[in-house]
């Protein structure tokens, strides 16, 4: 799966048709207008809580609002940055370093 980091974007966001096919559980939210890159509003009333994926060997989880992203399976934004802690970007190297669970 594609996973987008993008931190300016303040929710974490699943692609609808891949959290169907991975079998999550949905759940009805109040309506959420987002804004995706080409300018579109999406709107957004289901999420997934918990969604668990792994990242070279290492098990993350968060909540996901569902939405059609197209492209990309998953959308990473602010929300679970900030659980990260402190990050170094190297955007020249296209690598992200931070530390989790020691």
């Amino acid at each position: 799966m594609h996973i987008l980091l993008d931190s300016g974007k303040t929710h974490n966001f699943l692609d609808v048709s891949t959290a169907k096919r991975l079998h999550c559980e949905i759940r009805k939210v109040p309506p959420l207008q987002v804004m995706v890159a080409n300018g579109q509003q999406l709107q957004c009333s289901s999420m997934s809580k918990n969604f668990e994926w792994t990242i070279m060997g290492r098990t993350f989880s968060t909540n996901v609002m569902l939405v059609s992203l197209g492209s990309c399976g998953m959308v990473l934004g602010v929300q679970w940055l900030a659980s990260l802690g402190p990050i170094l970007w190297d955007f020249d190297k296209l690598r992200m370093k931070f530390k989790y669970e020691g």
